[in-house]
């Protein structure tokens, strides 16, 4: 069970404007495996991450899941990313006229969860994270630390299959970035998930089990 990114290529632009990002990129992630993207601004790394989640298109390559492409024809990808993968933003994109709890319980029931299952999966994850006193406030009075913490829990509310995050952590404190990617890491690997994140804070990079460095479009470490 993994997920294997073959020769993907993205280009921007046309003619002498086209711009090459990402240069036939390939590496595989199996399944409990938390993987760390790295590379300086440029490298191609959201890119990538953006492709994965069937947000962008590439121009040529292919992204398999269990040897079957993730994105065909008979596979939305709004579908996909409701029911098998978890987007984590570096900024939250909470909805505004919904309570916390409701921000993960609304993902819950359009999955299919019963009102009851996805209120207990609701407020158990928050406690998780630090949040049961804050299961009833709307988002523009939680600290932009809180927020993100309600935005993670949510990209974990359906047990998807696979985790993207692109710096889930860049607006937390040290002590509460290490205790989120700890329990990141612990749910990959205790539900046999795909984990692959973006960060550039190299104190993360001891909670990953590999490191792939991107420079200029193309992998010159993994």
């Amino acid at each position: 069970m993994s997920l294997q990114v073959k020769d993907i290529k993205k280009s921007f632009g046309k003619g002498q404007s086209e711009t090459t990002v990402l240069k036939g990129i390939n590496f595989e992630v199996n399944d409990g495996e938390f993987v760390i993207l790295n590379g300086a601004s440029g490298s191609g790394k959201t890119t990538l991450l953006t492709i994965l989640g069937g947000l962008l298109s590439q121009n040529s390559g292919e992204i398999l899941y269990n040897g079957a492409p993730l994105y065909d024809s008979d596979k939305k990808a709004s579908e996909l990313r409701l029911n098998e993968i978890g987007f984590i933003f570096q900024s939250s994109h909470l909805v505004p006229y919904l309570k916390v709890k409701a921000q993960l319980t609304t993902i819950g029931r359009e999955a299919g969860l019963s009102k009851k299952d996805a209120s207990q999966r609701a407020e158990t994850l928050l406690k998780q994270i630090g949040l049961s006193h804050r299961l009833n406030v709307f988002p523009h009075m939680l600290s932009g630390g809180e927020k993100q913490r309600v935005a993670i829990m949510r990209a974990l509310m359906n047990n998807p299959k696979i985790i993207l995050a692109d710096e889930p952590t860049a607006s937390l404190d040290a002590e509460r970035a290490t205790e989120v990617i700890e329990m990141i890491k612990n749910q990959i690997q205790s539900k046999k998930m795909i984990g692959i994140m973006i960060t550039h804070d190299k104190r993360l990079f001891e909670y990953a089990d590999r490191v792939i460095e991107l420079d200029n479009g193309v992998i010159v470490n993994s």
